[in-house]
């Protein structure tokens, strides 16, 4: 700071019970003005201490998402090889969710952002090897500058690559220089017991409250005194949430049994508060605390009480003590907090992943009308969050918002119970009839949701089920049989109704005669957000949900640039769904039969070739007018695909059926829809998905027992 402009603010700042307001502005100005002013000068010299990995600078120029990791975890949190392993298991962690990791360190005097695999294998030795210490905010100038002295008396030097491990404070300094804005940790530093006496405060809370980047930890370390750290980062403004759960974390315990500030849901949430704090100009970071999902439990909480007594008693004080505490810690409970601390850390790094491609693709989209047309991003305690489901209560606890996939299914998970005459039997009318029963899992959105999980896309599903024993049952066999694990389940489970139950009446060639249908906890469907989405190319809606939730998923979806499917359910939903037209300008695909056809159209008894086209007509012209397609089933005489272009003609290609044996049509379209997507996404075009979706709709079709064949 210049003399001149230290003095005035001095005296301005001395008169601060005079004109608290003007105090505050000056602050402001001489923050954001004085300060950028001193970057500007130093930003040669700070380029020369800096050094990025070519592929973590190629990343940030483009706007891709890139995560920060610290570097004490490698060196000194973790013994080898356990540390060196944990390194490429995160690394693989935060790929495979489309982000870049980005290790933060010092070496030899250089500030490193990105390390390759051998510097890594490096670092992770250099601790027990004593080539590494420990490097806070404090001491990156004073390891900088003792190595680049060396250099300047030409001191020559042939031993290894001596390391600084950064802390979440140093890393959270240089990662904001390289413009990172998402770094991932285990656990941050606090305020520590007995503060009051020994001032003992982390720099880590510091920095949070003066550098604008997002730090996703398990909470703070359960060694600390929990409830003075959150008042501490209360009064330095800083943001602070818990990532699905009301309660703040404690690294090894998913709660510490202290209300957390505030609470998000997902990425996306998380996305728009950070972005809205740059937004209005707030310097300071944000936290976002993630319960640990593999906690130790009781026994490491006794074990760190008994510990902390040790260390106490040996005179153990400041940052030596959390080493201290967490090897004899891994010793006592016999490698159970090891375990436990290597699996909060990868639960981060998938979380801090989503969170860094949330942010890199509203960077992207970022403008007033996203931002005002948002939904609150944060759900404050006591405050009921308002939504579809203030009466629902999930079965699953684990927050679903993690896991993101290609292709998302928004639609009914029912229970299909079907009646069909015994075989060479007609189907009688007004008495009861021999014949056989069946019970299997089913909804529309559902089926589709069991034929990508099948064929392997790996779909994350949107629904809801009453809180009973087929809710139940009906999650668990998702998971167990057609790999739609809990991370991907969106499910609301909605007290005080049924599992929504589908009765169906078959006649004696498998086709539908009458159904009667218990549809009312399909209301409470939940919409798919902008964050989930947006990692998605296509989302599937069927008509189950209001038509206001299949509105608002098709806005979220267009936002998202992710292409929407529809399945028209039934007639009577075809009807109703077909007349808004903000829902059905949206659609890119839809997949009527000719009944539903007609009903979307408003063209009635269309027994030609020529009427169906026709009624194509009229339906894609009020699709997505950039491109759409109708893909519309005729049973046995197989399916038309309709496809406009722009100001192009429409293009008509015929399918023709094979001559089969019909079981149980029930489930056919729901195959063909969800196998033509599938397809899509595995790189054919759409004559080639149309076909696909036809042999995989056989299937079903000669599946007497269930909707969906489990030989697909």
């Amino acid at each position: 700071m210049s003399l001149l402009l230290s003095n005035v603010f001095n005296r301005i700042s001395s008169s601060f019970k005079c004109s608290n307001s003007v105090t505050h502005r000056v602050s402001y100005y001489y923050y954001h003005h004085h300060n950028s002013s001193l970057r500007r000068q130093s930003s040669a010299s700070a380029s020369s201490l800096l050094k990025i990995l070519p592929e973590v600078s190629e990343a940030l120029s483009l706007g891709k998402p890139v995560v920060a990791l610290e570097s004490t975890i490698l060196a000194h949190g973790l013994p080898p090889p356990e540390n060196i392993q944990l390194a490429r298991d995160i690394s693989k962690i935060i790929r495979s969710r489309g982000a870049v990791p980005a290790t933060i360190a010092v070496k030899d005097g250089i500030c490193r952002v990105g390390l390759t695999i051998e510097e890594l294998s490096d670092l992770a030795l250099s601790g027990v090897e004593k080539r590494a210490s420990k490097c806070s905010t404090r001491e990156l100038p004073l390891i900088l500058a003792k190595h680049h002295s060396l250099l300047e008396s030409n001191t020559p030097s042939s031993s290894p690559s001596q390391w600084g491990a950064t802390t979440v404070a140093s890393t959270m300094r240089l990662a904001h220089m390289a413009g990172i804005s998402t770094f991932v940790t285990g656990g941050t530093g606090g305020v520590h017991r007995g503060a009051e006496s020994s001032m003992d405060i982390s720099a880590d809370l510091m920095e949070l409250a003066r550098t604008p980047v997002l730090v996703v930890s398990a909470g703070v370390k359960s060694i600390l005194d929990i409830q003075r750290t959150l008042e501490t980062l209360e009064t330095n403004g800083v943001p602070t949430v818990a990532f699905g759960a009301d309660d703040f974390p404690a690294f090894f315990s998913p709660s510490s049994g202290v209300l957390a500030p505030a609470r998000v849901d997902s990425a996306h949430e998380v996305a728009r508060a950070y972005l809205t704090s740059l937004n209005l100009g707030l310097p300071n970071g944000m936290l976002v605390a993630v319960p640990n999902n593999n906690p130790a439990g009781a026994s490491v909480e006794a074990a760190i009480q008994e510990t902390l007594d040790e260390a106490n008693k040996l005179g153990i004080t400041g940052r030596d003590v959390t080493p201290f505490i967490l090897k004899k810690v891994t010793e006592k409970t016999k490698g159970d907090s090891l375990k436990s601390n290597i699996s909060l850390v990868k639960n981060n790094a998938a979380v801090g992943a989503d969170i860094a491609v949330a942010i890199a693709n509203a960077r992207k989209g970022w403008n007033t009308k996203v931002f005002l047309g948002s939904t609150a991003a944060l759900t404050l305690p006591g405050i009921q969050k308002v939504s579809q489901s203030t009466a629902s209560n999930q079965m699953q606890d684990a927050p679903r918002s993690n896991a993101t996939s290609r292709v998302v299914v928004m639609g009914g998970a029912v229970i299909d119970l079907v009646a069909k005459p015994a075989p060479g039997q007609e189907l009688i009318l007004a008495t009861s009839n021999p014949g056989m029963c069946y019970e299997s899992d089913g909804g529309v959105g559902r089926n589709i949701a069991e034929v990508l999980g099948r064929l392997g896309s790996k779909p994350i599903l949107f629904s809801a089920v009453g809180k009973d024993s087929r809710g139940l049952s009906l999650l668990n066999r998702m998971e167990d049989e057609y790999d739609i694990c809990r991370e991907r389940q969106h499910i609301e489970v909605v007290n005080g109704v049924n599992t929504a139950t589908y009765l169906a009446v078959l006649d004696s060639s498998g086709d539908l005669h009458t159904a009667i249908a218990d549809m009312g906890v399909l209301s409470k469907i939940k919409i798919p957000d902008e964050g989930t989405l947006s990692n998605a190319d296509y989302l599937i809606v069927d008509a189950n949900a209001p038509i206001e939730s299949l509105v608002e998923a098709a806005k979220n979806a267009r936002w998202a640039a992710t292409k929407v499917c529809f399945e028209p359910t039934s007639v009577p939903k075809a009807a109703v769904v077909s007349k808004n037209n903000q829902f059905m300008s949206s659609l890119t695909y839809a997949f009527p039969n000719v009944d539903e056809l007609s009903a979307m159209s408003g063209l009635s008894n269309l027994v030609s070739d020529e009427l169906i086209k026709s009624a194509a007509k009229i339906v894609l012209n009020r699709m997505n007018p950039t491109e759409s397609h109708l893909i519309i089933t005729m049973g046995a005489k197989g399916v038309i695909l309709a496809s406009k272009y722009e100001v192009k003609p429409i293009i008509f290609k015929r399918f023709e059926a094979s001559a089969i044996q019909s079981n149980n049509c029930t489930g056919a379209g729901d195959t063909l829809v969800g196998a033509f997507v599938h397809a899509l996404l595995n790189g054919h075009n759409k004559e080639e998905a149309v076909k696909i979706g036809m042999e995989k709709a056989i299937l079903s079709i000669q599946c007497e027992d269930r909707a969906i064949s489990p030989m697909i």
